[in-house]
Formats: C-alpha cells, sequence, structure tokens
C-alpha cells in the first residue's frame, strides 16, 4: 500500500490513530513510538525524512490541550496553594496544653463541674496558633453565663471531635456557647449562616477573575527597554469556608442549619463522617481536602430538622434524616434556669439583683403562656438583655422596657394578653 493509501485510510480510521513512515504502525504519538521502538531515530530527523507528516493524532492533540489548560489553571492558583500549604502546616505545629474544666470556664467549685467521681476535668487548650489562625478566634465575653451540664456536652464534642448540633427556639444561646467553648479552648471559630438560596459554591469555593499587577518590559520612546506596571486580569479558585477550616485546623459552625436546601447540606455527610472532602471543580492542588486533626464540625438550629412545630420559624425545612444521623451529639437547648439567666441579666446591664428577678419571671410566665397555645411568640434572652437596658435609661420602667424590646411586636390580642401580666408582675409604670 503506498503511503498515500495509508495515509487516506488513517484519516477515515475509526480509533483517530495516524501511521508512523518508518514501520508503518498506526500509533496516537510519533514523539513516544520512536523512543519505545526505534532509539536511533529522532523527531528532527523524522520531520526532516517526512516532512509534512502529522507527529499527533487528534486525540492526542486533545490530551495535550487538556494538560495544557491544567497547567495553566494551577500556575494561576499557585500563589493559593501555596497559602494552603503552609496554612496546612502551620496548624500542625500547634500544641496543646492541659487545662482544668472548672478552672478555664471560672466555674468555681461547682459540683456540676467535676466528674462523675467529683475530681477535676481535664481540658485541652490550643497554643502557637499562626496569624491567620488567631484573625479568627472568638472574642471573649468575661461576662457569659455557662449553663453548665450543655457546656460539658458541647466540650465532650470538641474533645472527641464528634459533630455536634444545637437546636432549640430563638435566643437560648445556641450559637454564642459554641464561641465561648472555642474563645476558652483557643480554637479558631468559623461562622457560615445558611440560607434557601445557598449554593454548594457558597460552602466549598468557586473560580474567580481578580486583577493582578505585573512588571513588564516595554520600550520607551527612545528605544530603550523600561519596566512597567500593567494590570492583568488571572482565574484562581478561592476556597468556601469549609475547606479553609478542614485544612487550618478550625471549629467549623454550620448556623441556621435547617434553613439550608438538603441538597446543599449534602455535601457535609463525608466531612461529618470525619472522611476527606472531594471538591469535583476545584484544580487538583485543591481536588481533596483532608481534615486537619484539629478540625471541628458543628451546627446550630430551630428545629431538629423534622420541620417547624411552632410556627415562628419560616423558611426552615424538613432535612435529610440520614444527613442528621451523622451528628454524633444532638441536644435542645431550652430556655436557662431561672437564677441563671437572673444573672446574665445582672452582667450584661447592671441592673439589681431584684428587678432582674421580676423580668425572668416575667419571661418565664410569656414561655409558658406560648407552650401553652396562649399567646403565639416566645421571648428571648436576648430581648430581656434590651428590656433591662431600656428601662434602666428610663429610670426602672420595665413595663417600657419590656413593650419595646418585645410585645410591641406581637399581635394585638397577645400584647393585650401580655401587658395584663405585666400590670401583675412589675405593678404600675415604674418599678
Amino acid at each position: 500500500m503506498s503511503q498515500l493509501a495509508n495515509a487516506g485510510a488513517a484519516a477515515t480510521a475509526p480509533d483517530d490513530k495516524i501511521l508512523c513512515q518508518i514501520d508503518n504502525v498506526r500509533v496516537h504519538s510519533i514523539q513516544s513510538h520512536i523512543k519505545k521502538t526505534h532509539p536511533d531515530w529522532t523527531i528532527e530527523r523524522y520531520q526532516a525524512e517526512f516532512p509534512g507528516e502529522p507527529l499527533f493524532s487528534q486525540t492526542a492533540l486533545d490530551v495535550i490541550e487538556r494538560q495544557k489548560k491544567e497547567k495553566e489553571l494551577a500556575a494561576a492558583a499557585a500563589p493559593q496553594a501555596n497559602m494552603a500549604v503552609s496554612a496546612g502546616l502551620g496548624p500542625a505545629k500547634m500544641s496543646f496544653k492541659n487545662a482544668m474544666f472548672h478552672e478555664l470556664f471560672e466555674l468555681g467549685n461547682a459540683a456540676a463541674a467535676m466528674s462523675s467521681k467529683g475530681q477535676p476535668i481535664p481540658v485541652k487548650v490550643l497554643e502557637g496558633h499562626d496569624a491567620q489562625s488567631l484573625d479568627y478566634l472568638p472574642e471573649l465575653d468575661k461576662s457569659y453565663v455557662f449553663n453548665i451540664d450543655l457546656l460539658k456536652k458541647v466540650i465532650i464534642g470538641m474533645e472527641l471531635n464528634m459533630p455536634t448540633y444545637l437546636w432549640g427556639f430563638h435566643g437560648t444561646g445556641k450559637t454564642t456557647i459554641l464561641q465561648q467553648a472555642a474563645a476558652r479552648t483557643r480554637r479558631p471559630f468559623i461562622r457560615v449562616q445558611h440560607t434557601i438560596n445557598m449554593q454548594e459554591s457558597d460552602v466549598l469555593g468557586q473560580w474567580t477573575v481578580r486583577a493582578k499587577e505585573v512588571e513588564v518590559e516595554e520600550l520607551d520612546n527612545d528605544g530603550k527597554k523600561v519596566v512597567v506596571k500593567k494590570q492583568q486580569s488571572v482565574t484562581e479558585y478561592q476556597l468556601g469556608p469549609l475547606p479553609l477550616a478542614m485544612i487550618n485546623g478550625w471549629v467549623y459552625c454550620a448556623d441556621e442549619y435547617d434553613f439550608a436546601m438538603p441538597s446543599v447540606t449534602a455535601v457535609y455527610q463525608p466531612v461529618l463522617e470525619g472522611q476527606s472532602l472531594l471538591i469535583k471543580d476545584a484544580p487538583p492542588h485543591f481536588r481533596k481536602i483532608t481534615p486537619h486533626p484539629n478540625f471541628r464540625f458543628v451546627a446550630t438550629g430551630n428545629t431538629n430538622g423534622v420541620g417547624d412545630e411552632t410556627g415562628l420559624y419560616q423558611g426552615t425545612l424538613v432535612q435529610n434524616a440520614a444527613n442528621y444521623s451523622r451528628f454524633a451529639i444532638t441536644e435542645e437547648v431550652e430556655y436557662m434556669e431561672a437564677k441563671i439567666e437572673t444573672a446574665i441579666l445582672q452582667s450584661k446591664t447592671g441592673i439589681d439583683s431584684a428587678s432582674a428577678g421580676k423580668i425572668v419571671k416575667m419571661a418565664n410566665e410569656v414561655r409558658k403562656m406560648f407552650r401553652d397555645g396562649k399567646i403565639t411568640m416566645t421571648v428571648s434572652p436576648r430581648e430581656l438583655i434590651r428590656c433591662a437596658s431600656l428601662g434602666i435609661a428610663y429610670g426602672g420602667n420595665w413595663s417600657l422596657g419590656m413593650e419595646l424590646a418585645f410585645a410591641n411586636r406581637l399581635s394585638r390580642v397577645d400584647k393585650k394578653v401580655v401587658q395584663e401580666y405585666m400590670q401583675r408582675v412589675f405593678g404600675g409604670a415604674a418599678a
């Protein structure tokens, strides 16, 4: 068969291979073929003896083009890759020191702060943070009053690396106790708010285009080479909050978890199982994210995933039970005991003990009426703090403080019920 006929056959061959003119073997790459089969040949000699003959099949050209694009993407993302690598290695050098639970959280010698045998409980505290991790340390609130039983469960989750989900009414301190536990144990904390419009890319990351200043050589008016700075657009992959937390060993708090679409929370499932995170759209160096030993996953919501039974939390969704089953610890957070809530009002506002007690008594009655179906709204500790602050500003008028902070948001029927009870608790206009 002539070379021309061979070329025609190769052009129509279904496997897309080209013909090597040395031995009439059909291959995808002439360069690879002569290197393996004809070591006495070079690609330059082949081109000289068979000018115009193709060196690669279309399949090989497609592979080369794809590899070229991957290299370009990797080069564009190299600065970010280096940052991620250094961020991942930095926290690995961090160390722990042991502290006693009751001392670290300033709980005194309360029996609840000790082990079942009455012994102090050791807790790990991180040391040696890098600069990036320091930016994510929560601010310590020295006036925060802990629910010791709930705090123990949160700390167990962090110590044993058990994903923890806290749910309950608004204002019960679900996120705050997680933040303050992280602040005392020096664990960097990143909080992500979930909404029905959240997408996977908001959690995992996405490709972005940004302007980068580069130096290039140009000829000036005299024909001399000069270096000038120009703006150049570069494409890079920006990591989302979840892989950042996993790489750096931070606490990742998925807030308002029951607001997210189940298709989005599904991306958390391998992470909740302690496995690596695969990001299919990321460049190769970001495609597999292995969790750092210090990484922790916590979440909060107003429901336990089965839907809103109260009608208060519009936008919450019935969630995938398989997803929620992956949380090792699930706890309903209820409103605090009266004495703890009274102490919080005093520490936050400076209100006297007797007046704080009246406000808390009022709040607990409102909550009881809500549970009994007599009114359609409950009151949170944050509203009580505002009530106390406003009441102080108005010279001890706690009724007015409660109206401004809470009652004015109620329906007219509910507001009248609450006002009648306020009269009984607070008396006249001023306490």
